[in-house]
């Protein structure tokens, strides 16, 4: 009887690559969607990042809205959930949020080109939930796949990732953090739509000490990322070995 070949080291290496590209892809989108609940810290970030005396600062400025910074901080608090509201219900009522000044009438918050590009922020967030269950149906195949072909030598392994997270983090020092930040905006964003924002022309930008605050919640989704990684990516191989015992090992 003629001996089925062993799958190539070349394959194995490449479908462990994948899974271990998706397990990382769902680990950031899980760990996003964790800390979305939270509101993103804002609280926490507010006080941190002083972003209370920023207001003070650059509420005054702003040609096209005023009174912002008469506001208590918990009419801050409540303006960024609202936005939070709303881009994570596809954009809808980002038109329709208001602050009322003391002694003054409520007007919009946000300007029409805040509002389309929280639209954008909308619309790759609708995306991201695609996305996720997308990931989600290919995580276990790939799972199986990365157990009958075997995963490849370690050092193949660590010298994959070590290669991947030295090239991004070489990215991040030499470009730094804000020209990263901006790249990512030209890439997910359509290119006639603004989403640059300079403090003194939105409450939106001012609100959240942007791209401060950015940074701050982007650390935190990548710490939940690092300790959910690991347990996704052992429990793929778990559930393939445990349910599917024929399989070589």
């Amino acid at each position: 009887m003629k001996k089925t070949a062993q799958p190539s080291q070349v394959a194995a290496t490449l479908v462990w690559f994948f899974y271990a590209v998706i397990v990382v892809s769902l680990a950031v989108t899980l760990s996003w969607a964790l800390y979305s609940q939270s509101n993103y810290g804002y609280r926490f970030w507010y006080q941190q990042l002083d972003i209370a005396q920023h207001i003070q600062i650059y509420g005054p400025q702003n040609r096209f809205k005023s009174g912002f910074e008469q506001l208590p901080p918990e009419q801050h608090w409540k303006a960024f959930e609202q936005i939070r509201d709303a881009v994570h219900n596809s954009g809808t009522g980002l038109a329709d949020i208001e602050y009322q000044p003391p002694g003054k009438n409520a007007r919009p918050l946000l300007h029409n080109a805040e509002v389309q590009h929280l639209q954008d922020v909308a619309d790759f967030i609708d995306a991201g939930r695609v996305l996720f269950w997308v990931l989600l149906l290919l995580w276990l195949p790939l799972a199986w796949l990365c157990v009958w072909l075997k995963p490849p030598p370690m050092r193949w392994r660590l010298g994959i990732t070590v290669f991947t997270v030295g090239a991004v983090l070489a990215w991040l020092l030499i470009a730094g953090p804000t020209q990263v930040f901006y790249q990512f905006h030209l890439w997910i964003f359509p290119a006639d739509h603004q989403w640059f924002f300079y403090w003194q022309d939105s409450l939106m930008s001012t609100l959240m000490k942007a791209p401060v605050l950015f940074g701050g919640i982007a650390a935190v989704i990548v710490l939940g990322a690092l300790l959910l990684t690991p347990a996704i990516y052992w429990l793929g191989l778990w559930g393939v070995r445990r349910f599917a015992p024929g399989l070589r090992l």
